[in-house]
């Protein structure tokens, strides 16, 4: 059956996971895991492709990356498209400063991973019973510290994220300018600026369960405060079009 693998608290699968509910496409999701799980994903990996989740294995291989996999959803499936042509530069544009967003958002979390106690036992695989996860969060950490390397996640995390998030969702608003959509309609861009929000604050539980520990790392008062309104819009936004 086509599989989906990803890691749920991340940015980058839950755009795929909207992408694939929006369409309706069937599918299996696997959570995957950091270090452990390594070199199963190098395996699965195209020859010459950085091996990363969300990946979507299917009847035509492996596909990485989630702007990929949500084009591929979209012509595997049905529903209003998300990449309609006249959106062709809106998505392709947000994509990038989306993905730029989420980089600075990745270094963000892990460094409050990092730090947070509760956050490193929630992350801990399911099957780890509840008497062995205070014991077993130095593993977390240590995957947590892969994850930073793999992927080079900037080391001054709060200059980054006051160069590269807040010009951003300064833009987001400005373009949005008071309206429901990026575009005349929902599309992948707009599931994009979604994603960039939460660094600031995560969706609730009922399209994002999270314990409360991750819940902690994955925000940024300070921000929440500045930017309500754009919270306010994507909150609007799955409220509208999350399926589950």
């Amino acid at each position: 059956m086509r599989t989906l693998y990803g890691l749920r608290y991340s940015s980058w699968t839950e755009k795929v996971l909207w992408a694939l509910d929006h369409h309706r496409v069937s599918f299996r999701y696997r959570e995957h895991m950091p270090l452990i799980g390594e070199p199963l994903l190098r395996w699965r990996t195209p020859k010459g492709v950085h091996p990363s989740v969300p990946m979507l294995l299917d009847e035509d291989g492996a596909i990485t990356g989630s702007f990929n996999v949500a084009k591929r959803a979209e012509a595997m499936g049905s529903g209003a498209p998300l990449f309609p042509p006249e959106a062709a530069e809106l998505n392709a544009r947000w994509e990038e400063t989306g993905d730029r967003v989420l980089k600075v958002a990745r270094a963000h979390v892990l460094m409050g991973l990092l730090h947070n106690p509760r956050a490193q036992r929630e992350s801990l695989p399911g099957f780890v019973p509840g008497f062995l996860r205070g014991l077993m969060a130095p593993s977390a950490r240590m995957g947590a510290r892969f994850i930073a390397r793999k992927h080079q996640a900037a080391s001054d995390v709060e200059a980054a994220i006051q160069e590269t998030v807040v010009p951003a969702l300064e833009r987001l608003r400005a373009e949005l300018g008071g309206r429901p959509y990026l575009a005349d309609g929902f599309t992948y861009a707009d599931i994009n600026g979604a994603a960039m929000l939460q660094v600031l604050r995560a969706p609730d539980d009922r399209y994002l369960p999270l314990g409360p520990g991750t819940r902690e790392v994955w925000s940024h008062p300070a921000l929440a405060e500045r930017f309500q309104d754009l919270l306010e819009w994507r909150d609007g936004l799955y409220a509208k079009h999350r399926l589950r």
